[in-house]
């Protein structure tokens, strides 16, 4: 057989292994036109909301990034405004040879409607700088909205000249949901010509289309960052901590030795806020996301008792949340900051203050300035 490839993920079609990426049968392979080849995994997620597991090697993932290296290309590198530094990945400049990049902060659309563009963007660069790292240009975009789309576009003409475009990022940051509104925008393609899901990692090989000059835009699969709550969940889970649609942050006035859940999947004390006053505690999650309040003496007890019941997601035991660990934070000043779990969601408040964050030892929390 000549060697096909998925038109929606860009999986090597095989009919050897139906638990590998690519499997499709004999049957629909003769009954297809080969240009719009969907292996089973897509067919299923497109038509049946479906998620069937595969299984892709850091020797595979390797194999498609290096592609990129060896070529003189232009990058645009995808993150997560809702979750920037979990969804940033560094190495990534590293992995793709340092070619230049574009930066594009993608799910706009989930930020309260009220904050300013230019303050996000603002923000952007601050943290930009903080990470060493250059880029290009910087732009701030709603893939599910097509918002600033042709903004986009403008800077990608501008900047790639003769030289092919590849999409990268972490999962789960909207690769795949980019290159859609471009492809239905600007060149008139059907809707979601490249397989959409929630899911993270939906993406498994390159998937590439010609632009109006010759040049090729690709979907690249997405880096795994291994610190944020999606590989640690299943679907049900998933689906109520990721927020679809925009944050309604939710204000808490918290005294000394109160505690918040973010349902059984993280936890907040105040151990001391400004000279004894309340705290004010303002929480962007997803609106799904069951948040409580109890004092911290009771905290332990209640989580025990109310795991799976009260304090959800998780479900059950079979979800198997790796063992909590606390992060101590102690603030002096009186600026507004963010606590981050990645993956999940953040917590804004104003210093000076004093917290303790438990989360999943193999999830990242950290601590920057106030994005809002």
């Amino acid at each position: 057989m000549d060697e096909l490839f998925c038109s929606g993920c860009g999986a090597k079609i095989q009919t050897l292994d139906r638990h590998a990426p690519g499997f499709i049968t004999e049957k629909v392979i003769a009954d297809t036109d080969r240009k719009r080849l969907l292996c089973q995994r897509c067919f299923r997620i497109r038509n049946y909301s479906d998620v069937i597991s595969v299984s892709v090697s850091n020797d595979d993932y390797l194999n498609v990034i290096n592609q990129i290296s060896k070529e003189n290309a232009l990058i645009v590198k995808i993150v997560d405004i809702f979750d920037f530094s979990g969804s940033f990945v560094p190495a990534i400049k590293r992995l793709t040879g340092n070619r230049d990049v574009i930066l594009v902060c993608n799910k706009m659309d989930l930020l309260p409607k009220n904050v300013k563009y230019d303050k996000i963007l603002g923000w952007v660069k601050q943290m930009i700088a903080s990470e060493g790292f250059t880029v290009l240009d910087s732009i701030l975009i709603s893939a599910k909205y097509g918002n600033y789309f042709d903004e986009l576009m403008e800077l990608i003409y501008r900047y790639k000249g003769d030289r092919n475009v590849y999409l990268v990022g972490s999962t789960n940051v909207g690769k795949s949901k980019v290159i859609n509104q471009i492809l239905r925008r600007y060149f008139g393609r059907e809707a979601d010509v490249v397989t959409v899901s929630s899911a993270p990692g939906t993406t498994i090989g390159m998937v590439g289309f010609p632009l109006k000059d010759g040049t090729m835009i690709f979907d690249t699969p997405g880096v795994i960052n291994k610190h944020q709550y999606t590989h640690y969940l299943t679907r049900p889970s998933y689906k109520l901590t990721v927020p679809k649609k925009e944050i309604k942050p939710l204000v808490f006035q918290l005294n000394e030795g109160q505690t918040l859940f973010f349902g059984g999947l993280a936890r907040m004390d105040i151990i001391s806020g400004e000279t004894g006053d309340k705290v004010n505690v303002v929480t962007y999650f997803a609106n799904t996301l069951n948040v409580h309040r109890t004092k911290t003496e009771r905290a332990d007890e209640l989580y025990d008792s109310k795991l799976y019941s009260l304090l959800t997601p998780p479900f059950s035991e079979e979800e198997k949340v790796p063992k909590w660990i606390f992060h101590d934070f102690k603030i002096r000043d009186n600026l507004k900051y963010d606590i981050v779990f990645s993956g999940l969601g953040f917590v804004t408040l104003r210093g000076p203050f004093n917290i303790k964050a438990y989360a999943p030892f193999v999830v990242g929390v950290y601590i920057r300035q106030a994005i809002i």
